[in-house]
């Protein structure tokens, strides 16, 4: 039995891996995801990164990606004992919340648990370095800075060989406490029941002629760096051809 802050867990490791979804941000043209949201808005669904929680869980099923739902064949690992008495919880599934995150997908998977009844979002901020491609041993420390004039935090894994890789994740402080950035969630298809403009990239670009203009000049510029990228390997290989000597 693991105590903490929020809840007290039965836990066992299971095996799990991120999403492998891609989020591109270009210079001079504004590329947001289906979900993304600024920073400045408050209503923004966020989960608090909390260093005294054991375990990652939310109680918001339409933003976990990945999701499946635990059965008698595959029940869940883990329990969760509120501070009340009587309020035990079992996680009804499983998925993963997408943090943003300073890496090149630009945010972190974090496998967390279903648990509607607890009604809030909580990352345990030792699944942010489980999130990304770095293992735990090779992290030499981690801290969490709270930039309070800012109103922001910062929280750092740094690696011990390689700063590159190390585990870098900004949010903001509500009633200083830390909340990642507002979450992304999944893109789902426009048959979905649950699908929205907020939350389906086929419904905004119907519903949201901005975004459409936004996605079309990405969708050029992306198009234009890679004939530049291809030109310029084609140049290089052709500079390495022997001269023909007449």
């Amino acid at each position: 039995m693991i105590a903490s802050s929020i809840n007290a867990i039965d836990i066992h490791h299971i095996s799990w891996s991120p999403s492998a979804d891609v989020q591109i941000e270009v210079d001079d043209v504004s590329v947001n995801s289906v979900s993304a949201q600024h920073e400045d808005d408050m209503d923004a669904l966020r989960a608090q990164v909390d260093t005294g929680a054991h375990v990652s869980c939310a109680d918001q099923l339409h933003m976990l990606h990945n999701y499946r739902d635990f059965t008698r064949s595959l029940p869940s690992p883990v329990k969760l004992l509120p501070a009340t008495v009587r309020s035990d919880a079992i996680p009804k599934g499983m998925g993963y919340l997408h943090a943003p995150a300073k890496n090149s997908q630009g945010f972190l998977a974090v496998q967390t648990f279903y648990t509607p009844c607890l009604q809030t979002a909580v990352i345990n901020e030792r699944d942010l370095v489980k999130a990304s491609d770095v293992r735990v041993k090779h992290i030499e420390s981690d801290s969490i800075m709270k930039h309070k004039d800012a109103g922001t935090f910062t929280y750092h894994a740094k690696h011990r060989m390689n700063s590159s890789k190390d585990v870098i994740v900004h949010g903001i402080l509500i009633d200083d406490k830390c909340y990642a950035g507002a979450l992304v969630p999944p893109d789902l298809s426009p048959s979905d029941p649950k699908a929205t403009p907020a939350t389906s990239s086929v419904l905004a670009l119907e519903s949201d002629p901005e975004f459409a203009e936004q996605c079309r000049k990405a969708t050029i510029l992306a198009i234009h760096e890679c004939q530049e990228a291809v030109e310029a390997q084609l140049h290089d290989e052709m500079a390495q051809l022997p001269y023909a000597v007449p």
